[in-house]
């Protein structure tokens, strides 16, 4: 009987460590940019843990670096099942509606991850950006300036803050590219160079 329960142990030990390396392994060739590879070890993973949310999400993510969206999609949608919370998932799937130039399904998306965590810079900007696509310039400015509130070093929100109040004719725009551009966002100066020299 003793031997019997070390061997269960033993058993459930192996298990539960390969389940971790594989999970492990999955997020280094992610990190490294080996997507398919990445894809081949959270599979392996889910076929233990089939709801394992953060293997469903990092492959779909991996199916995103792919350019395989609709899997992506359909990982994002299985994240949210699992987890009606999870702020990842929503933002993913909201840039996948902004991908398609569906804005107002993109707002919709970006905002219940932003109303699951009012103090999320990055679902604010996000939100931002598909109401400025969709041509809602209020809602775009005020989404813009609670990302800046809740993150001052949020050059993405600085940058198109400024290309939204240069676009109408309102005062500060050259302000926010230049905050873009000390905070080093790619194009800024690009964007400054063309509108604010």
């Amino acid at each position: 009987m003793k031997y019997l329960s070390i061997i269960i142990l033993f058993s459930v030990c192996l298990i539960s460590c390969q389940e971790k390396d594989e999970l492990e392994i999955a997020n280094q060739y992610y990190n490294s940019g080996e997507y398919e590879n990445a894809i081949k070890f959270y599979n392996k993973h889910l076929e233990m843990k089939p709801a394992h949310e953060i293997a469903i999400y990092n492959r779909g993510r991996a199916y995103e670096e792919l350019g395989q969206y609709e899997k992506a999609v359909d990982d994002f949608l299985k994240v949210i099942e699992i987890n009606p919370r999870n702020i990842g998932a929503y933002l993913s799937y909201g840039k996948h509606f902004y991908r398609e130039r569906d804005y107002e399904n993109a707002a919709f998306q970006f905002e219940k991850a932003y109303k699951l965590n009012t103090n999320a810079s990055q679902a604010a900007t996000l939100l931002a950006r598909a109401y400025h696509k969709a041509g809602q310039v209020e809602n775009a400015m005020e989404y813009y300036n609670i990302a800046i509130n809740n993150d001052k070093d949020n050059a993405e929100a600085y940058l198109y803050r400024g290309a939204l109040k240069l676009h109408l004719n309102q005062s500060g725009g050259c302000n926010d590219i230049q905050m873009a551009r000390n905070i080093g966002y790619e194009g800024a100066d690009d964007l400054y160079d063309q509108y604010c020299n």
